[in-house]
């Protein structure tokens, strides 16, 4: 075992810290925890994605990721430190993608808002609707307010979350440094925690600033 498991390894058991504990913390599946201390590198995912899950669960052991990374096979890019850009007082630009995750949010808040008033009118502490058969369909939604530290840098392809776990799908958006919004909704027979939907489609570029819409089922 090269020094990158060993110290993973070494770092958690000192803190007595385990597998569940670190996987519900840094919200990276238990299997990925296990390959980086294993150091059973076949089963990570795409090197970007697999550098985030590093890094996370580095500062998490409270270790230096920078130390880390040199040992990781699947290649060590240094990360660019780049000079904070001074203030303009030129008027904010807005893309389509930034325009398109805006009206999401704003259709995401009013339908919360709509549904929320339903419920108050049907005594019902949940928020609630109907579907055509009478039956009561939930829908929460949740946005993380701190979007995980990853370094400023190029966007990067989005991955097809679809079927992914919650945990999983989580955790590749927070390796592009985008935010994430997550709807969650009752569907049928699909398992509870998985990936309905995704907005935006895989192979988008997205990166710091960019939102990523998520449809679980619960």
């Amino acid at each position: 075992m090269s020094p990158l498991g060993e110290t993973l390894q070494r770092a958690r058991l000192s803190r007595g810290v385990t597998f569940e504990e670190a996987e519900r913390v840094t919200r990276i599946s238990r299997k990925y925890l296990e390959a980086l201390e294993l150091e059973n590198f076949s089963i990570l995912p795409a090197p970007v994605f697999a550098r985030g899950f590093l890094r996370s669960y580095a500062d998490y052991l409270g270790l230096d990721p920078a130390e880390l990374l040199p040992f990781f096979p699947v290649g060590h890019v240094e990360e660019p430190k780049l000079e904070p850009l001074p203030e303009v007082s030129d008027p904010r630009t807005w893309n389509m993608s930034s325009l398109l995750a805006v009206g999401v949010m704003g259709f995401l808040i009013l339908l919360v808002v709509l549904l929320y008033s339903v419920g108050r009118e049907d005594s019902n502490p949940t928020f609630a609707g109907r579907d055509v058969a009478g039956e009561s369909q939930a829908q929460d939604v949740i946005t993380n307010p701190e979007p995980a530290a990853v370094p400023a840098g190029p966007a990067s392809a989005l991955p097809d979350l679809v079927g992914q776990s919650e945990a999983d799908a989580i955790a590749m958006i927070e390796a592009t440094g985008a935010s994430y919004v997550i709807v969650r909704v009752q569907e049928g027979d699909v398992p509870v925690g998985q990936v309905i939907e995704q907005q935006p489609a895989r192979d988008a570029l997205v990166g710091a600033g960019d939102t990523v819409t998520l449809k679980i089922s619960r």
